[in-house]
């Protein structure tokens, strides 16, 4: 899978059928724009991509992409919609191409997507057709460019969460996330719920992540308590965006993250000075902690920001921190690897040669995970003590290219210091 064009609805257990019937519907649009005589186009698409579909997921394999064939021809079935919109020629050449390109989220497919855009465009074909056959030719070109730098790997398909580690298994429980959210999950899988515990850390015990490349003996005590006794402790945020990411980001919090609740972090400064409010707040089974959620809110709204359950898990003595970010039907998570930063601190990244940090989207379907690995996305988080002060600086990449730094002042809050 090598461009955003692939993640497209991928049918459950009746997946033949399922992509039989949404092909002939894909088809039949897409045939309609194609041929002269729409009539006979819409007839001729629908059956034609209903076969063609339901075989692609006949051969498809378990926890792997459908073929190349029928991904690119469902590519083309909607670009040729695209296109149907547009003047031929040229025009409908540079803006397919271009799209296509974009969706292939790396520079050089962008300008790879303009190439055969302009290339294609110059033959004087009509929109649609163009558009169809630019998409053809680039998805072509880019899977075998690109054939060994995926930038999405399917981890499992509807396998249960039990054997899932690195998968935090919570997906919202409604439309949309909110503060709440650890509290309603309380409700549904019982247990107590406690907001803002005293003492509470978003880990029982550091300790937990020992492995070869992190001893937690060597980690500063500030650090060791604000893990473990997170709820002692007030944060102060200041994002630093690159300015390509910034109207990208600004679209994606106003349509998707503030409407659901979730991951809308401050766009600038004016918005960081808002003021925000950390709790930590638990599920209790048997007097035992089972559940953690690190609840972010602005302090003048009670708005969320972020919404994340922190666990931990051991493979071959090794210790990971997964934190899962729940969103309606399904689950982002992130799964780091500790180590040693600079004598006393602690880094947690998702740049390893190991086999779990990276970051994970997953689909739930009746209890059941199909799981994507992100390849393309990084994360890498530094806790320090710098002048007597605890600090963080949490950094996100994209194909390489940072693009966000969110800097934390931490410090003790007077009313929970111990």
């Amino acid at each position: 899978m090598n461009d955003a064009l692939d993640l497209l609805p991928v049918a459950g257990e009746h997946r033949t059928r399922d992509a039989a019937i949404w092909g002939a519907a894909l088809g039949a649009a897409a045939g309609a724009v194609l041929v002269p005589d729409a009539a006979l186009g819409a007839v001729a698409g629908a059956v034609l991509s209903a076969v063609a579909h339901g075989v692609a997921a006949r051969t498809q394999r378990p926890a792997a992409p459908g073929p190349l064939w029928g991904r690119v021809l469902a590519s083309a079935e909607l670009m040729a919609l695209l296109g149907a919109l547009l003047p031929g020629g040229l025009v409908a050449g540079l803006v397919s191409g271009a799209l296509v390109g974009a969706l292939g989220l790396r520079p050089l497919k962008l300008v790879l997507g303009v190439a055969i855009g302009g290339a294609v465009g110059a033959l004087g074909l009509a929109g649609a057709l163009t558009a169809a056959l630019v998409t053809v030719v680039y998805r072509l070109c880019s899977a075998w460019i690109y054939r060994k730098r995926p930038m999405v790997r399917i981890m499992a398909e509807r396998v249960p969460p039990e054997e899932l580690p690195y998968v935090v298994p919570f997906e919202a429980l409604s439309g949309s996330v909110g503060a709440d959210y650890v509290e309603q999950l309380a409700h549904v899988r019982g247990g107590r719920f406690e907001r803002n515990p005293p003492d509470v850390g978003i880990l029982a015990s550091l300790d937990s992540l020992a492995g070869p490349a992190f001893d937690p003996r060597s980690v500063h005590p500030l650090v060791r308590e604000f893990y473990e006794h997170t709820s002692r402790f007030t944060l102060s945020i200041v994002p630093e965006w690159r300015t390509w990411m910034k109207p990208l980001y600004a679209l994606f919090k106003a349509t998707v993250a503030e409407p659901l609740g979730q991951a809308a972090i401050p766009s600038n400064i004016e918005q960081a000075q808002r003021g925000m409010v950390s709790t930590i707040d638990t599920i209790a089974v048997d007097g035992e902690i089972s559940i953690r959620g690190w609840i972010r809110t602005f302090a003048d709204s009670g708005e969320p920001i972020y919404v994340g359950i922190y666990t931990s898990f051991r493979h071959e003595d090794r210790g990971y921190v997964s934190v899962g970010f729940p969103i309606p039907g399904s689950n982002f998570t992130a799964t780091l690897e500790p180590r040693n930063l600079r004598g006393d601190g602690l880094q947690l990244t998702s740049r390893s040669a190991l086999p779990f940090p990276g970051h994970y989207l997953s689909a739930v379907e009746d209890g059941r995970f199909t799981v994507l690995k992100l390849l393309a996305f990084h994360e890498w988080i530094e806790v320090f003590v710098a002048g007597g002060r605890l600090r963080t600086e949490h950094s996100f990449s994209l194909l390489g290219a940072r693009f966000l730094t969110l800097h934390y002042e931490i410090a003790r809050s007077a009313a929970r210091t111990p």
